[in-house]
């Protein structure tokens, strides 16, 4: 064990449980290195999940009958459904790539060398008309 991690566990023995076992679960992950922010974020988004899905919970239990403030096994495995469907999983790196070099294919447009500023077609101006008008065209209510 090299000197930085030996004084990093040394650190987490004087830290919370929760602490150490988020700098547990990051260097799982491989991440050796982040800012201390990092651990503070995912404390938050950790308790805040929990307690979210002990909510609801508690909601789902009670409507099953439960009881007001009772939780059981069954709450919580559709809580944790509920909230799974929020969560989208990425796509794969082939596919991401993929569409990567279709996307940087395409040439971009040649550039203006005009002088003045760039403005877009008068059809994409803000300043363009968007309404059309016909003085000769009789008002006619729907009958």
């Amino acid at each position: 064990m090299d000197a930085a991690r030996a004084a990093g566990a040394a650190g987490e023995a004087s830290q919370p449980q929760d602490v150490a076992t988020m700098h547990q679960l990051l260097r799982s992950m491989g991440v050796d290195e982040f800012e201390p922010r990092v651990v503070n974020q995912l404390m938050d988004f950790m308790y805040k999940y929990a307690t979210d899905v002990l909510l609801d919970a508690e909601v789902f239990s009670e409507h099953m009958g439960r009881g007001a403030g009772h939780v059981d096994l069954n709450g919580v495995s559709l809580a944790i459904q509920s909230r799974a469907a929020g969560f989208a999983q990425p796509p794969p790196q082939e596919r991401v790539a993929e569409l990567a070099r279709l996307y940087n294919d395409v040439p971009l447009p040649d550039i203006n060398l005009k002088p003045g500023l760039p403005l877009p077609a008068d059809a994409k101006q803000l300043t363009a008309p968007n309404w059309q008008y016909d003085p000769n065209q009789q008002y006619q209510q729907q009958r």
